[in-house]
């Protein structure tokens, strides 16, 4: 069980930092026979390249071709995925966390399956809880949970099903054995981007001192503080 979640950990966590991934060509397809030299010609010292039909299209995603939804010969799904708010094909969050699920179920013959928490955006912490139930009660062997906004709901499903483990994503520890809480440091990210902003052009940085979304604010945060030089540019500090 500890191997299968850490890999699952390492899978999930790629793709939600992602959000989308690039196929790869397949390792184990043999490259092409080089043309035989001819008498009188010098053979090219240039490195080969593969074929451009080999190559993925740009900007493909290996999960796309993995079905969002499966039936399970014993009706009982291993991997299981609780959305956040929105849609669950939102080119995002939901999306990007879900295609780890789906090439790490798919790449280790499990099972798995999504539920959204009922209402939608209006989910309350009574709805993620009902869904993640659900998913104990679809035989879950595991059970990964995307966004913040989740912790209560994780809290309760996860004390009451102490033999089944989560997985927190945009999370935190929150008391509990069962409970991996992942992070991603948004403040690097948010620092580079104010940086080559103030770097190229003259603008004015400015933040919303009104949201409250923990990784929106720690890139905002940092993003004011990236070096910056008056008055070229301007940035407000967060509040």
């Amino acid at each position: 069980m500890k191997k299968f979640l850490a890999m699952l950990l390492a899978v999930v966590m790629v793709l939600s930092l992602a959000a989308c991934t690039s196929g790869n060509p397949d390792p184990t397809q043999a490259a092409s026979e080089p043309p035989a030299s001819q008498p009188g010609t010098e053979e090219s010292t240039e490195p080969s390249q593969a074929p451009s039909e080999a190559l993925p299209a740009p900007g493909s995603n290996p999960a796309d071709d993995i079905p969002d939804t499966m039936t399970s010969a014993d009706s009982k799904y291993q991997v299981a995925f609780i959305t956040d708010v929105g849609q669950l094909k939102d080119k995002s969050f939901n999306q990007g966390t879900f295609d780890g699920v789906k090439l790490y179920a798919a790449a280790n013959g499990k099972s798995y399956k999504y539920y959204q928490p009922a209402n939608g955006d209006a989910a309350t912490d009574d709805d993620r809880y009902d869904a993640m139930k659900a998913a104990v009660e679809g035989g879950a062997e595991v059970i990964v949970c995307a966004g913040f906004m989740q912790e209560a709901a994780l809290k309760k499903a996860a004390a009451e099903f102490p033999d089944v483990p989560f997985i927190f994503i945009d999370g935190y520890p929150i008391g509990l054995d069962n409970v991996a809480g992942i992070s991603f440091q948004e403040e690097q990210s948010g620092y580079l981007a104010g940086y080559a902003v103030v770097t190229v052009s003259d603008v004015k940085i400015l933040t919303d001192s009104e949201l409250t979304i923990p990784p929106a604010a720690a890139s905002a945060t940092a993003l004011c503080r990236a070096p910056m030089t008056p008055p070229r540019s301007w940035a407000r500090p967060w509040i």
